[in-house]
């Protein structure tokens, strides 16, 4: 096949209208990746102050439930969108 058979029966490439350049999602996307790092940081942090105030189990429980309550919320709602986005 010669090359020019080729570049006629090729598909035509478009842009993707969703390829990122958008400053708005920019902006989401990295408040959405901020939030994701801050909440296992914050589970971290969960752990290095049971660690030196020497919790038991129970307390470990308790703080994580707590902690994870508060902050899951906003982050299921993130994850979700972003999954909702990409299918579309």
């Amino acid at each position: 096949m010669k090359e020019e058979e080729i570049n006629e029966n090729s598909p035509e490439i478009k842009p993707n209208e969703k390829d990122g350049s958008d400053p708005k999602e920019n902006t989401r996307s990295k408040i959405a990746t901020l939030y994701l790092w801050c909440f296992f940081a914050v589970i971290l942090l969960v752990f290095i102050t049971g660690c030196c105030k020497d919790f038991g189990v129970d307390d470990y429980k308790d703080l994580i439930l707590t902690v994870s309550g508060v902050l899951t919320g906003p982050l299921g709602f993130i994850v979700g969108y972003y999954f909702k986005a990409s299918k579309e």
